[in-house]
């Protein structure tokens, strides 16, 4: 999905020269057609994520939100499940680990999915900062899978994912989705509710599954009262 300067002016609630500000300074991703900016989703939330730059409800407004339930980041976590101690040494021996323990349909080849998690790696680190980073495939459109799901998981120790902070990490969310659609859902949805401090504390000290779905649910009940792009509200 691409985006226009009026849209991320809306996403962030800043002004539009606070954005130019971004481009110039922050390096924030875009390509320039015809005098005009572009941008796209994904990379958009990946670079908000690592800057910590702050994203409002309104992020979901750009989604397709209508077609999803007000509970699609809790059941995607529940189809993914959540992992401790998750062994390996470096970042190849950890998405290693976690895609031979993934549920996973029958059909899909666990060594093309570890190939293509390291793919995006190469090409763009998903380390957000903060010892979490969201590792997914470029085009979930190959996976060829019938839910999304995403995989909590924790690793066993610190492992150095090129985040931008400089930190290790040891809190995984994977990311497996059936279309472009659901994966922007569910990426705006992760996205806006890691912003949150309770399930940040609840992930660093590697709460329950319990707590941290509840808390999931808590946030996602509040994202459904936000209106979409045509003034509708989310259905509680």
């Amino acid at each position: 999905m691409e985006l226009t300067i009026n849209d991320i002016v809306k996403i962030f609630a800043v002004p539009e020269d606070t954005v130019n500000n971004w481009i110039e300074k922050k390096d924030m991703p875009c390509i320039k057609a015809n005098e005009q900016y572009r941008f796209n989703y994904i990379e958009l939330l990946d670079w908000a994520l690592q800057k910590k730059i702050q994203l409002t409800p309104e992020v979901l407004s750009l989604g397709d939100r209508e077609n999803y339930e007000v509970s699609v980041l809790y059941q995607a976590i529940k189809n993914g499940r959540i992992h401790y101690d998750v062994p390996g040494d470096n970042r190849e021996e950890v998405l290693k680990s976690i895609v031979d323990i993934l549920p996973l349909p029958s059909k899909l080849n666990r060594k093309s999915l570890w190939q293509m998690l390291i793919a995006r790696e190469k090409m763009m680190a998903t380390a957000l900062g903060n010892g979490i980073a969201i590792p997914h495939v470029r085009n979930p459109v190959v996976l060829n899978i019938e839910q999304p799901s995403i995989s909590l998981c924790f690793l066993k120790k610190t492992v150095d994912f090129k985040a931008i902070d400089g930190k290790p990490v040891f809190i995984l969310f994977i990311l497996l989705s059936p279309s472009v659609k659901s994966h922007l859902t569910l990426l705006s949805r992760l996205a806006y509710c890691l912003q949150s401090t309770k399930l940040q504390g609840y992930l660093q000290a590697k709460a329950t599954q319990e707590e941290i779905l509840a808390e999931i649910r808590i946030l996602e009940s509040k994202l459904s009262s936000v209106p979409d792009e045509n003034g509708k509200k989310g259905d509680r």
